[in-house]
C-alpha cells in the first residue's frame, strides 16, 4: 500500500499574502550590494594596485583571467579578432586611407575603390616573368 500524507485539507496562497510574512525586508539585499561594493572599493583604494602586483608575479594565470573578466564583452570579442597590433606609421596609414575612401562616399561604393585598390596594387607590384 502507498502511504502518502493527506494534503487535501491545505489552500495555496492568496493573491498578495505571503508565505513567510516575517522575510526578508524589502531593499534589504539592495543595501548590502551597496554595502559590499562600498567595502571593495575601499579596499581596493588602499590596497588594489599592490595586490595586482603581488598576483601578477606569484599568479599570472589568476592575474589574466581576473583582468579579463572585469573588461566588458565586446572590447574582449575586438581584442581576440585582432590579428596583431599595428605600429603608429600602419594606423597612419589606414587614417589615410580610410579618409581618401570616405571622400568618395557620395559617389562611389566603397567595396568597389577597395577592389581598384587591390587590382592597382596587383597591376603595378607584380613582376614580369621572364621565358
Amino acid at each position: 500500500m502507498n502511504k502518502q500524507p493527506k494534503t487535501s485539507h491545505l489552500t495555496p496562497w492568496k493573491p498578495g499574502q505571503s508565505g513567510n510574512p516575517l522575510g526578508r525586508p524589502q531593499g534589504a539585499r539592495a543595501k548590502f550590494s551597496e554595502k559590499a561594493c562600498a567595502d571593495a572599493l575601499a579596499d581596493w583604494t588602499s590596497n588594489g594596485a599592490a595586490t595586482l602586483e603581488r598576483v601578477r608575479a606569484t599568479d599570472p594565470s589568476t592575474y589574466l583571467r581576473v583582468l579579463f573578466s572585469i573588461i566588458p564583452k565586446d572590447i574582449a570579442v575586438s581584442i581576440e579578432n585582432r590579428t596583431g597590433p599595428m605600429d603608429s606609421a600602419e594606423m597612419q596609414m589606414m587614417r589615410r586611407l580610410v579618409g581618401l575612401i570616405q571622400a568618395t562616399a557620395g559617389a562611389v561604393d566603397p567595396e568597389m575603390v577597395f577592389g581598384w585598390i587591390e587590382e592597382d596594387l596587383r597591376a603595378r607590384v607584380a613582376r614580369q616573368i621572364s621565358e
